[in-house]
């Protein structure tokens, strides 16, 4: 049984083709791993992080948002809705709307872009003839493609699918994840993987449920599992003002990124920002954090300090400059250990 049953529901039941539900492929990345990245964000995450900025990503399934600020109340998505439960203005908006299949067509309809299709079923060959359109870049930077959420793992078997069609086109590959999910489900596809990323953002249990909606026991051992396993592990902190900035927050992940993820290649601080925040009106959800501003420079630099203080030396401002295994051996040894 997996570690979240909700990937059950999501994935085709069919054993033809796999697909899954994807919110979106980004071409061009520069901070998901090495080089120039094809990022693509799998729908469905098991945490309700207050701070996320893809909120689309939580539910599993296809979702319309509605931003209700780019509305020109010109009904046509109600015309075009075959539940008859799409309108413009306050009522009616979004795809939370009991009725609401997500089928798409007051999407299509609506002519000032303000209702969006997040996420739709992709096969598992559509994905892969959209990553491979920039190979060639690829190749010239040491990028690849970076499987990311939501949770990528929250769905197995198409992102199976997609590892093995990577790898028989020989593609550099990364995994972002939360860490929470079942290692004996999972451990192939990570072992497949070039570089792991792995968020950890709170060492107290009971603080980590509040804010993520789940406690950090299997995040935790998982993060173990991959760094004993021996494969490319990078640690990710998103900085949070009054969540998780303060000293004694940072010298708690600090101590246990030295003291059990030695093996990791380095640390990433990852400043909190507001640039998800009007997603959530769109969906029909509250944002906890509305009055948050970002972490001041100084905040950084002192978490930053904490984890030198500790023996966790590879820390970086955004996205590690980590190697892929095409780099090879040599660059990974001159990188160390933490």
């Amino acid at each position: 049984m997996s570690a979240w049953t909700g990937e059950v529901a999501m994935e085709q039941s069919d054993r033809a083709e796999p697909s899954g539900v994807v919110f979106e492929i980004q071409r061009w990345s520069g901070n998901d791993g090495p080089g120039i990245r094809t990022v693509v964000f799998i729908k469905g995450c098991p945490l309700r992080c207050a701070w996320c900025c893809n909120p689309e990503s939580w539910s599993p399934a296809p979702q319309v948002a509605f931003f209700q600020e780019r509305c020109q109340d010109c009904g046509q998505c109600r015309d075009a809705c075959p539940q008859q439960v799409a309108g413009p203005g306050r009522d009616g908006g979004r795809g939370d709307a009991p009725g609401c299949t997500a089928c798409g067509r007051c999407v299509e309809a609506c002519p000032s872009g303000a209702r969006v299709l997040m996420g739709r079923r992709m096969p598992a060959g559509e994905v892969l003839a959209a990553v491979e359109r920039d190979r060639v870049f690829y190749r010239q930077s040491g990028g690849g493609v970076t499987f990311s959420g939501g949770e990528a793992l929250a769905q197995p078997r198409f992102l199976e699918a997609l590892v093995k069609g990577c790898q028989a086109r020989g593609l550099s590959m990364a995994l972002e994840t939360c860490g929470h999910f079942s290692w004996d489900r999972c451990k192939e596809i990570l072992a497949a993987m070039d570089v792991v990323f792995v968020d950890l953002k709170h060492l107290d249990p009971a603080v980590h449920r509040r804010v993520t909606g789940v406690d950090n026991r299997l995040i935790l051992q998982n993060a173990v599992r991959v760094a004993r396993a021996g494969l490319p592990l990078v640690i990710r902190v998103p900085l949070i003002p009054g969540i998780n900035d303060d000293d004694a927050s940072v010298e708690a992940i600090a101590a246990f990124v030295s003291r059990e993820l030695g093996g990791a290649l380095g640390v990433e601080v990852l400043p909190y920002h507001t640039l998800g925040k009007g997603k959530y009106a769109a969906l029909g959800l509250d944002y906890r954090l509305a009055d948050l501003l970002p972490p001041e420079p100084e905040s950084v630099v002192r978490a930053r300090r904490i984890f030198q203080d500790l023996g966790v030396t590879n820390l970086y401002y955004g996205s590690a400059p980590v190697p892929t295994a095409m780099a090879g051996e040599e660059e990974k040894d001159e990188r160390g250990a933490l």
